[in-house]
């Protein structure tokens, strides 16, 4: 079976072996006078500094940098808590009772057998302002959840360290203040 192995000549840090059939990686040092040349991201947790996030310009070279960056991943786990717990009161404030004087009954806490003081009565239309809001919230909830997701499989441990204890404070902060137990807009369960 012949394979045209000139496909693959073209393609950066790969350079054939010398049977032509198998493509190992090469390290291209002129890309990268920083340090990190030659760094290979593993798909295990590490403790390295050299450090690719999210995107190809945001790289940490030096401990310091990768603590900034591990600071700001922290501040966007305290801020994604933060956002969950203001879609919630944003919903709650829209929730009335009808029937009874209890203000913290939701929808889900009368049961199939409606046996809860009153009715809750979600105020939203699909065309209103209130669900207009909620979606764009829930647009930008979603999109924070997998970026955060991603920043975690980074493996980095420092970076995994730094977005875990940012969800806790966040949750800590605000978690308290909650209704219910279960999230049910979270993402990534």
């Amino acid at each position: 079976m012949a394979h045209d192995h000139s496909a693959h000549a073209h393609m950066p840090g790969m350079d054939m072996a010398s049977t032509g059939s198998v493509a190992t990686p090469t390290h291209d040092h002129h890309d990268m006078d920083d340090g990190c040349s030659g760094h290979m991201h593993a798909m295990v947790f590490h403790t390295g500094v050299c450090q690719e996030i999210l995107f190809s310009g945001w790289m940490s070279t030096t401990a310091l940098e990768l603590f900034g960056s591990a600071v700001a991943i922290f501040l966007a786990g305290v801020l994604y808590e933060g956002l969950k717990y203001y879609r919630e009161a944003l919903h709650a404030r829209a929730t009335s009772v009808r029937g009874d004087s209890q203000v913290n009954i939701t929808k889900n806490e009368c049961g199939a057998n409606g046996n809860c003081g009153g009715t809750a009565v979600v105020k939203y239309s699909m065309l209103s302002t209130g669900h207009f809001i909620q979606t764009l919230l829930h647009i930008v909830q979603s999109t924070a959840s997998y970026v955060l997701m991603l920043v975690f499989m980074t493996y980095n441990v420092w970076l995994c360290v730094a977005l875990v204890a940012g969800l806790a404070v966040g949750y800590f902060c605000f978690g308290w203040r909650k209704n219910t137990v279960v999230d049910v807009t979270e993402h990534c369960q």
